[in-house]
């Protein structure tokens, strides 16, 4: 694969950001350069001050482009998951032959099916992958190549993205001159960096707290079986704050930045506000407040995937990141103590980058981008090479 810098472009709630990688065919995934802007983000499908979007992602860019002394011209573009839609298709062909067993060829008319079966639903397919084959009544598995039997079966994972976004966001790259090569899911990538491979095969969930939404997502395989949006986030646990202290909001946001779980609740908490004053704040009033809202967001996570209709095995992982809880010290240990499942703390594998969850979906689109373009690169099979080339990196 060739050394070309490759660049996304990644949609959070408060914040958009740009990472460029000058060797893609890197399996460590280094980051060579990154720019971040604020900006009001977006909500039920629309952005919340259309006006400063450009400038946002202009600003982003030129971030990146002066930190890495390079000059962005072309970019993969992430679709954040309000934007997307997920649906799962199950699907089967009979086998052929006198002896039969599954060629590249079954595999491929079962994605065909599969994508015939969607019945024309609204949206732009960004990613089919499989979740699972089966041959005949056998085991599950994900390399059904060879096997022998008389019917392939397996469930397909569609995500599908919004026209509109996907309109909109190519109108404002266009004004600023720049070429988008590509988008992609940054819930897809996410979700397939921070879920290890062998723990999918059990389903995997990903829950990403972000600054005004937290998004959940179940894997199983290689795709992505159920996506939920929570509309609360991280900035809503400030707005409490800023509510009952009679606080500005920035002070409010440094106070959330600096709270501890594990700190004693009859503890005050001393912050710096922008005048260098130190303000002080009862330490059982902020943790009541910071508790509430907490609970609030584990509580609707919760609900969402006990009424996902997806069964979620007791011994399944649920993986946590985003900027909204985790930064939080002892954040990972108070979220555990709300799931029966295992709760393990979502990093990216790149230490330069801190705090790493609010990295983690712009990572995890650069991952996956760069793992397609070395599969188009390498692979000269046919469908199925590509989709396991691709998947199994």
């Amino acid at each position: 694969m060739s050394k070309k810098p490759t660049a996304v472009l990644d949609f959070g709630t408060s914040k958009v950001l740009a990472l460029v990688t000058q060797n893609p065919a890197d399996r460590n995934l280094g980051i060579s350069s990154a720019g971040m802007a604020a900006y009001n983000g977006y909500m039920n499908n629309h952005w919340n001050n259309p006006e400063e979007v450009t400038d946002a992602i202009a600003s982003a860019i030129e971030a990146a482009e002066k930190r890495g002394n390079l000059k962005i011209k072309e970019i993969y573009v992430g679709i954040p998951g309000e934007y997307i839609r997920v649906y799962v298709v199950e699907s089967s062909v009979t086998l052929q032959g006198a002896d039969p067993k599954v060629t590249p060829r079954d595999v491929d008319l079962l994605f065909q099916q599969a994508t015939e079966m969607l019945n024309n639903p609204s949206g732009v397919i960004l990613h089919r992958s499989p979740a699972w084959f089966r041959v005949d009544d056998g085991q599950k598995t994900m390399e059904p190549v060879d096997r022998k039997g008389s019917r392939l079966e397996g469930m397909i994972g569609f995500v599908l993205a919004d026209q509109h976004f996907i309109n909109d966001v190519t109108s404002r790259l266009d004004d600023l001159g720049i070429k988008i090569m590509g988008f992609y899911s940054s819930s897809l990538g996410e979700a397939m960096q921070l879920i290890p491979y062998e723990e999918r095969d059990n389903t995997g969930i990903l829950i990403d707290v972000g600054y005004l939404s937290t998004e959940i997502v179940a894997m199983e395989g290689d795709a992505i079986i159920w996506q939920h949006i929570v509309p609360i986030g991280g900035a809503h646990i400030t707005m409490d704050l800023s509510q009952v202290l009679n606080a500005q909001f920035d002070l409010c946001e440094r106070i959330k930045r600096s709270f501890s779980f594990n700190e004693s609740q009859n503890a005050e908490i001393e912050v710096q506000a922008e005048d260098g004053k130190v303000e002080t704040f009862s330490g059982k009033l902020v943790s009541d407040v910071i508790g509430a809202r907490v609970n609030e967001i584990l509580e609707l996570c919760n609900d969402a995937i006990d009424k996902s209709g997806v069964h979620i095995p007791d011994n399944s992982v649920i993986y946590f990141t985003g900027g909204g809880i985790m930064p939080m010290k002892g954040a990972k240990v108070y979220v555990g103590s709300s799931f029966k499942q295992t709760v393990r703390e979502g990093n990216t594998r790149t230490s330069k980058m801190t705090p790493a969850h609010i990295y983690a979906s712009g990572y995890g689109l650069l991952a996956l981008v760069c793992d397609r373009l070395e599969e188009e690169e390498e692979a000269e099979g046919g469908f199925f090479e590509k989709i396991r080339n691709f998947f199994h990196r």
